[in-house]
């Protein structure tokens, strides 16, 4: 991985020795953009399917689907990617406490593929992979509304450059009712 983030960092620091000078906390992110255009890129974007609003039954759970929309060229690695590599992804709900993940995310079969970056098979999507999430709250829960984040942690690489993990996240507000 150390190779990675060399490889993201090197034309940043090309950029700032070929100045006569340091560049300043001021000039940095616009320099930074010019010497590497793909440190501001943002080749993924997550989005939920069907109804920002759900209603659900206390006590049972309820599907919601995220989507990863993956730029062409760019890949996330899968909830199962083996340690040793790239971050895998990991998908969370942050918000009400009494909302949980109730069973096993329903996941695309991933892509498998050798990666001379990590130098290890890796387990892969690209395109526009759907993520169903079991969601649910306990049976005593009080009902009324929850609003929940779907947050997703990964690592995105093309075949050259890997950038580095981030979470994003996708609001979703729960109408609660007793069966």
């Amino acid at each position: 991985m150390n190779k990675l983030v060399y490889l993201l960092l090197l034309p940043l620091a090309s950029a700032s020795h070929a100045r006569s000078s340091l560049p300043t906390a001021i000039d940095w992110p616009e320099s930074a953009a010019l010497a590497h255009p793909a440190a501001s890129l943002r080749p993924v974007h997550w989005n939920l399917v069907g109804e920002r609003t759900r209603r659900m039954t206390v006590g049972r759970a309820v599907p919601i689907t995220v989507q990863a929309d993956i730029a062409k060229g760019w890949h996330i690695y899968s909830l199962n990617q083996k340690p040793g590599g790239p971050i895998p992804l990991r998908i969370q709900l942050l918000g009400a406490p009494d909302v949980i993940i109730r069973g096993l995310i329903d996941a695309p079969k991933p892509e498998r593929l050798f990666d001379n970056n990590f130098g290890i098979e890796t387990e892969l999507y690209s395109g526009s992979p759907r993520f169903t999430i079991p969601v649910g709250v306990p049976g005593k829960a009080a009902t009324g509304t929850r609003k929940v984040q779907v947050a997703a942690r990964y690592q995105v690489c093309s075949d050259k450059l890997c950038l580095p993990p981030r979470t994003d996240s996708v609001g979703v507000t729960l109408k609660l009712a007793r069966p």
